[in-house]
């Protein structure tokens, strides 16, 4: 597979960083610089041993030589005579540690086209963190997980390789990253690889490879994911300290179990040219073993289209509409207008800048509570004279947002690797603001968000995720701290303030590439100047997962 070798360039570039730098340490610069550049000439032809005694008759480029050469008979398809040549400079006290790691990574190289995959890793392992060349070694960390069946992790350390170094791994890495994500059955993404090796290598062999690859896959990519579970939720009503209902009548009764389920589906309707468009879906809901008046059901429907700037660069807009209902009843109705722009460093990871505007018509109506002139002999408290509260406590209104996110990939240290396949930092800033009918809630947000994201051997994957929000509202609210039957409450004159902490997590094991279990735990915390709305709140929950594209 001699294919899978960089291209020559590569080795002309390497070539110069390895040896270039002897030549000012030589008494003669310029006939130094003339044996490096006919040693090189004669790599590019393939004439490796002329290259060697070239640069061995100076002798303090022996061992860079050697690698040099070393790199030139792995091309050539020599592998038990490249890696003699790497067995015979592990030890040269005359490499810099870069070069050590990269006879490391060329002796896994070899190891590799020698079908010693065990070998191969580990010394690929050795590579890892000395080696400047990060992208080849991810390239093969894909390889032999691909032959090695685990696909994720395959496809993956091959998009990573493919984002660091194009011009030494393509299109090698997105062909073989295509195969391994149509091996997670992960169709959308298996068909984005083949197309960049099409865009790269159309009229070439691997072009027209991917080609085929494209046209066996269904014209219409879609995707669809099923969840469903049982759940346990302390705090159903997200009741604060108030009850907000006087009707109500606060005896625990807000935990309760509950059946939850998600369906989420997609499908591509055109690609031609940088643009893509198509339809998604999605249908959630739950059912309650005892609070069956909160059973709630969720239906919605967008539109997308997409643009790629670039081989790293995306933008997609959206349009969503959605409606829920609550115990059978119209709750509440959205839409949704979304543009991202989402960028893929080298090496920094992926990087997202979104600006959204939802439109939020709550169909509930809150009652108006009786004036405090009408208070004696009521049944029900009373408030200020002349306080709509029917009015004021309209939720519908106009969100604009705003934010950025982020995802680092990790690389997971040498001696963790048994232990940790794969690690992602993830994180952001959203803002936005709520311009609501009613003043109880229009208030400014700002939410910072954090977690990682693990997979593990054995085909499992946890993750961790905690947000704070700061919502500062810019009235004080219609609720009062403290209220009874027939007294007037007296409310606050201080603006509504909110600090809302949540955590998330999450252990999923996959059953089978389209199947999968998971459990998650997640923590509410809200923190207001307002009675009512301060509360806590945990979710406890196991659900099966199955996922088709």
């Amino acid at each position: 597979m001699n294919t899978l070798w960089p291209t020559m360039a590569a080795i002309l570039a390497f070539g110069w960083n390895a040896l270039g730098t002897a030549s000012a340490a030589t008494n003669d610069t310029h006939s130094t610089d003339t044996s490096i550049e006919q040693a090189i000439a004669a790599a590019t032809e393939g004439r490796c041993d002329e290259a060697f005694a070239t640069l061995s008759e100076l002798g303090e480029l022996e061992s860079r030589a050697r690698l040099l050469v070393a790199q030139c008979r792995i091309r050539a398809g020599l592998y038990p005579e490249a890696l003699d040549d790497l067995n015979r400079i592990r030890a040269a006290s005359d490499l810099s540690p870069g070069q050590v790691g990269d006879v490391e990574l060329y002796r896994a190289v070899a190891f590799y086209h020698l079908e010693r995959y065990t070998e191969a890793s580990a010394a690929l392992g050795r590579a890892e963190g000395v080696s400047g060349d990060e992208a080849q070694i991810a390239l093969y960390r894909g390889l032999i997980a691909l032959r090695n069946g685990d696909n994720d992790r395959a496809a993956r350390a091959l998009e990573t390789a493919s984002r660091r170094a194009p011009a030494i791994t393509e299109p090698v890495a997105s062909y073989y990253a295509g195969l391994a994500w149509q091996g997670s059955a992960e169709r959308a993404k298996a068909r984005a690889a083949f197309k960049r090796v099409v865009d790269i290598d159309g009229d070439g062999p691997w072009g027209k490879e991917a080609a085929k690859m494209l046209e066996a896959t269904a014209p219409y990519p879609f995707y669809v994911n099923l969840s469903a579970g049982l759940e346990y939720d302390d705090n159903v009503l997200l009741r604060g300290r108030l009850i907000q209902d006087p009707s109500a009548v606060d005896n625990g009764d807000e935990r309760d179990g509950r059946g939850v389920w998600r369906i989420d589906a997609g499908v591509e309707l055109f690609d031609r040219n940088d643009w893509s468009g198509g339809l998604n879906g999605s249908y959630s809901g739950n059912a309650h073993f005892d609070q069956t008046e909160f059973d709630a059901q969720y239906l919605a429907a967008g539109v997308y289209l997409m643009r790629r700037i670039d081989a790293n660069t995306l933008a997609q807009v959206q349009y969503r509409y959605g409606f829920a209902w609550v115990d059978e009843n119209s709750f509440l109705s959205t839409q949704i207008a979304e543009l991202v722009l989402s960028h893929v460093w080298r090496k920094a990871g992926t990087t997202s800048l979104s600006a959204d505007v939802v439109w939020t018509d709550l169909r509930f109506r809150f009652a108006d509570t009786p004036d405090a002139v009408l208070c004696p002999g009521a049944l029900v408290p009373c408030g200020p004279n002349g306080l709509r509260e029917d009015r004021e406590r309209n939720r519908d209104g106009v969100s604009f947002g705003a934010g950025v996110s982020h995802s680092y990939p990790v690389a997971v240290p040498t001696g963790l690797a048994e232990l940790v396949k794969q690690m992602e930092l993830v994180g952001g800033y959203r803002f936005r603001y709520l311009d609501s009918e009613g003043d109880e809630w229009k208030h400014f947000g700002h939410v910072f968000n954090a977690g990682i994201e693990v997979e593990l051997p054995m085909s499992f994957r946890a993750s961790t995720h905690v947000s704070y929000e700061y919502r500062d509202f810019d009235n004080p609210s219609t609720y009062p701290d403290f209220e009874m039957a027939d007294v007037a409450y007296v409310l606050s004159g201080s603006d509504r303030l909110e600090h809302e902490v949540t955590f998330t997590a999450e252990v999923e094991k996959d059953l089978t590439n389209q199947l999968s279990v998971s459990a998650r735990w997640a923590y509410l915390n809200n923190k207001s100047n307002r009675r009512v709305y301060d509360y806590t709140r945990h979710v406890v929950g196991a659900y099966l997962n199955f996922r088709f594209d």
